[in-house]
């Protein structure tokens, strides 16, 4: 009862509006933890996020409405009555006493431990707060006729009590939660002894502090948690080896995340910062940077010297998401034998047995990919169909968008693209799907080279047609741009709109704090994603995504129905979403989402 009352309280904690109080300077929270915090995250005080204008945006927007009158949080809401009902007050009073000061989450490194500070109201409601807690977690177990479930003891005149695993005590204002006795004795010794070896004198506290306090921004915000990782010690303790490992056992990890990886695996330690905005909220991530970490085997993420950037994406009516990046396809490709384990550079080797064939002789890596310039984009669209040919299940159509180096591997990109429809009816036509028809047409400039599903003349499609009518494979050349594309209507949009672009800077995400700049940046990606027309495609196939959740989770329909609602709600909380990473003194991810007014 003890772990759900205390989820209850968690959640209910961001939902329920309460006001601010004065702090009590008593305790520093700062000052109790050891010098040896390797990991450290501050939050403030819950009040100033309840008070801040985004949240009265979304609280007053009728998805969050129907979120909180959906059966799932009817049911949290009834366990936060009678949480308020035990503890005989409300939890917005509850909460606001709790978090005056903010909250500290920390792990150190000598103990192994890990404990959060909250900074309470004051001393003596800290004092009466925990008693209830106590005499709560007492009662419940007498009713259950189960044995005292709290032990008791005292530590230089700081008495504590351990339940299960936890052990929880009251320093001046300070309530405290962790898991190692030895940790607690050394933060009550900081306490008692005025000892100096806290966080305050480690190197990456302040050194997040300064970045923080350095940050500028011509948009009003606000700083709602901060905090450090030290890498170093992460990886001389063990932990998170598959990530900070040398060699990658995902080609497709490596392609998105490879600069970050080998960042992260020199790196000696990771800052980030979440901001509020007027209109949306921003994670900045940041990690010291030095390009002759990349140049070895990583220069095909980063360029030479960590300048490649991304092209400009399209600006175009419709568009559902895009990506822009910096990756040299040939480059990494090539030096595969470097960079991952024996597993997948073996599944390479066979793939590009299969590719060289298909591109008559060609060496894929050198000769194909090799012909590409490396800033590459990938681009999804909202579709739109004509009448009579709507699939049963509606997807977006999605291409790549890249320059040719040399304009005369236009001729083989075609014949390989020729060669691949007939491919797709062979194997197509002995497994009873539907045929492509292969044309071209040449439209202001824009060779188009496509091929289109055919409907069966003498076939019902009662249901809807098949899958694979959301697709009409195209390949396209306008000038030394190529495109791939999934449908010839997605290429014809992007050129249509060749010219109107938008810069693909951090300062246009949608949340435009600019924190933890990254010094002479280059941004190397960019993606946008727009969180409302997401929500229209999902909405299309509605039916699908019931029928897929009554399949998967074992939910009735009516189950799987409220489930789809709440998800389609959440989305419509959000307009759109961004990110960027940049590399220049530092690697810095961005993450931003804008909320629907």
């Amino acid at each position: 009862m003890q772990l759900r009352l205390w989820s209850v309280f968690a959640f209910a904690a961001f939902l329920a509006p309460f006001d601010a109080v004065a702090v009590e300077e008593e305790v520093q929270p700062q000052k109790l933890l050891p010098g040896t915090t390797i990991a450290y995250l501050h939050v403030e005080p819950m009040a100033r996020l309840i008070e801040h204008p985004l949240f009265n945006t979304v609280k007053s927007s009728d998805a969050f409405k129907r979120i909180w009158r959906s059966p799932e949080v009817m049911k949290m809401r009834g366990g936060i009555t009678l949480f308020e009902f035990a503890l005989g007050d409300k939890l917005e009073s509850l909460v606001k006493n709790l978090t005056v000061g903010g909250v500290c989450f920390a792990v150190d490194k000598e103990t192994q431990g890990a404990v959060v500070l909250a900074s309470t109201e004051s001393s003596e409601w800290a004092e009466e707060y925990l008693n209830k807690l106590v005499a709560l977690a007492r009662s419940d177990a007498k009713g259950k006729s189960l044995p005292d479930p709290i032990k008791e003891a005292s530590y230089r005149g700081v008495r504590g009590y351990e339940f299960q695993n936890a052990i929880v005590a009251r320093i001046g204002l300070v309530l405290m939660v962790t898991n190692k006795k030895e940790l607690a004795k050394s933060i009550i010794d900081r306490h008692v002894d005025a000892m100096q070896d806290s966080l305050l004198g480690n190197p990456l506290y302040v050194a997040s502090v300064s970045a923080e306090a350095g940050v500028a921004s011509s948009e009003p915000k606000m700083s709602m948690a901060s905090g450090f990782i030290d890498l170093d010690a992460m990886r001389s303790a063990g932990v998170a080896k598959e990530l900070l490992d040398n060699r990658q056992q995902d080609f497709g990890a490596e392609l998105i995340l490879g600069g970050l990886l080998v960042t992260l695996q020199n790196a000696g330690s990771a800052q980030g910062t979440l901001h509020l905005g007027e209109q949306g909220v921003q994670l900045a991530l940041s990690v010291p940077f030095d390009s002759a970490w990349t140049q070895a085997k990583h220069s095909f993420f980063v360029g030479k010297d960590a300048k490649g950037s991304a092209p400009a994406a399209p600006k175009v009516a419709g568009l559902l998401a895009s990506v822009s990046a910096y990756r040299d396809l040939s480059e990494l490709w090539n030096r595969a034998g470097d960079l991952f384990d024996e597993k997948v550079n073996d599944q390479l080797a066979q793939a590009d047995n299969t590719l060289t064939t298909l591109f008559s002789g060609k060496d894929f890596g050198t000769d194909i990919l090799g012909a590409i310039e490396p800033q590459v984009q990938i681009v999804a669209m909202e579709q739109e169909f004509s009448e009579g040919a709507v699939p049963a299940i509606q997807l977006p159509s999605f291409g790549l968008i890249a320059t040719l180096k040399d304009p005369e591997m236009r001729r083989e990109l075609k014949r390989t693209f020729q060669s691949f429809i007939g491919f797709l009816n062979v194997a197509g036509a002995m497994e009873g799907q539907p045929q492509l028809d292969l044309d071209s047409e040449m439209v202001d400039g824009l060779q188009i080279y496509t091929a289109s599903y055919l409907q069966e003349s003498d076939r019902k499609y009662e249901n809807g047609l098949p899958i694979q009518f959301n697709f009409a494979p195209t390949l396209g050349f306008d000038g030394n741009q190529v495109y791939v594309s999934s449908t010839a209507a997605l290429v014809k949009k992007i050129v249509a709109a060749k010219g109107a672009v938008v810069k693909n800077d951090p300062a246009s995400s949608v949340v435009a704090t600019n924190a933890l700049p990254a010094g002479n940046a280059t941004t190397n990606t960019f993606a946008k994603m727009d969180v409302s027309l997401l929500s229209k495609v999902l909405e299309l196939n509605r039916k699908q995504l019931v029928s897929q959740n009554m399949m998967e989770k074992g939910h009735s329909k009516e189950e799987a129905e409220k489930e789809i609602d709440v998800l389609m709600s959440v989305l419509k909380l959000v307009s759109n979403a961004s990110l960027s990473l940049e590399f220049g003194d530092s690697a810095c991810l961005r993450f931003g989402l804008q909320v629907n007014p």
